[in-house]
């Protein structure tokens, strides 16, 4: 029995054991391409890349000079100052952003809050503070720079009894984050929880590792055209920063708040890769996990949210996986990856995967992969070039892997 048919499992347990269902009525994102939802998706729709050159240190040393960067960003415009906002770590802040994003967006009041006891707030990410490593350590860097300081500092703002988790688990992080919080929801543990990811990582250490494991691409010259998941001409990925919160909700709680969620979180699984495989060889069995753990067949699936990270070789894997799990029916399934708009944001790329699958069921609309140009015969799939498309989604798949060998996938559904 594989790791992920365990994980999954224990996932498929907690739905049939217990009559909760798990749905997500709030969201909130910052990311390369936009910060907030409308400005999130129109440039997704419209393939728009948030890629440039590097302003939040000196790259002009490195081959590596463009990532995905959120712009415009002030954290004085989200954070209380008596939080000492500046103090925090930039990954930090964009998570207290897009927690209070989200939890705006579900018009969840701090008093219901409070009525259901701990609240749990469960955040997936990759890395540490990494912009706090570049300076001089004050009295707070310590309690800044660890990676529970998102979650931690997010609890906090609320002004509410929390329960803290973090899971770290490469770019399937947040993704992680999110299953882990649906799964307290399905058992009973809470009515509502916070979930989702943030990352900022753009300094000269990543990108110098990347570089020297040939994970990051140099195309320096045309930015918002370096990303081009499953195109002929792509060369590598590149890295993004970002943050994307979302509420997930008990679907009978939601209902007696008169809401109506954006989609069902319905199946997960996890798994690593087979010893000695290729990297990402481990995404077929979380898969076939996943639809087992929804109680779906491959005909029940209208989209595919790839991971895609615009890589040579991984970008292949994966849509050879989806061949293995799907067969002739692979082909008919639209499949794209938001990585040519967003770069990879590490550990925050599967919650921003989830929050467009979100607003891709909500408004019938299929994200284009941005850049996709030209063919590539090794990745034969309906890849959605450029601009997106209309159509009716009922259930969607969403695909990471992560560094470390972890592939999670996650099954959403139309909400009733």
């Amino acid at each position: 029995m594989s790791i992920g048919t365990v994980v999954g499992e224990f996932f498929e347990a907690a739905m049939y054991h217990h009559n909760n269902r798990a749905v997500i009525t709030g969201m909130g994102v910052l990311a390369a391409n936009g910060t907030g939802l409308d400005e999130f998706w129109s440039t997704l729709l419209k393939g728009e890349s948030g890629i440039g050159p590097i302003t939040l240190f000196d790259a002009s040393d490195l081959a590596c000079r463009i990532a995905g960067e959120v712009k415009n960003f002030n954290p004085d415009d989200y954070i209380d100052p008596s939080l000492k906002p500046k103090r925090m770590g930039r990954f930090t802040q964009l998570g207290v952003a897009a927690a209070r994003m989200a939890i705006e967006d579900a018009g969840v009041k701090t008093a219901e809050i409070r009525r259901q006891g701990f609240l749990p707030v469960v955040m997936g990410v990759s890395t540490n503070a990494m912009d706090l490593t570049s300076v001089a350590p004050r009295i707070h860097t310590a309690v800044a720079g660890v990676p529970h300081a998102a979650a931690s500092a997010i609890g906090y703002h609320l002004d509410v009894d929390t329960r803290l988790i973090t899971l770290s688990t490469g770019c399937a992080s947040s993704l992680d984050a999110v299953a882990t919080a649906s799964n307290l929801i399905r058992t009973g543990q809470a009515d509502i929880a916070i979930a989702g990811g943030t990352e900022s990582a753009i300094v000269d250490y990543v990108i110098e590792s990347m570089l020297k494991c040939k994970r990051c691409t140099t195309r320096n010259e045309e930015p918002e055209r370096a990303s081009r998941p499953f195109d002929k001409n792509r060369d590598y990925g590149l890295i993004a920063e970002g943050a994307g919160i979302t509420i997930v909700e008990n679907a009978e709680h939601a209902a007696a708040r008169g809401v109506k969620p954006y989609a069902e979180i319905i199946g997960y699984a996890s798994c690593a890769d087979p010893k000695d495989s290729e990297e990402g060889c481990g995404m077929g069995n979380a898969m076939s996990s996943a639809l087992s753990n929804a109680g779906r067949a491959i005909n029940h699936v209208d989209y595919i949210s790839a991971h895609g990270p615009s890589d040579i070789q991984m970008d292949i894997v994966e849509t050879q996986q989806i061949k293995d799990v799907f067969g002739l029916r692979a082909y008919e399934i639209p499949v794209s990856s938001i990585k040519g708009a967003t770069g990879c944001p590490m550990g925050a790329g599967g919650i921003l995967q989830i929050i467009s699958c979100c607003l891709a069921i909500r408004e019938s609309i299929i994200p284009p992969t941005a850049n996709y140009e030209f063919p590539d015969p090794n990745c034969d799939l309906d890849y959605v070039p450029l601009v997106g498309r209309r159509a009716e989604i009922s259930c969607a798949m969403i695909n990471t892997h992560g560094f470390g060998r972890g592939n999670s996938s996650m099954m959403l559904n139309k909400a009733d």
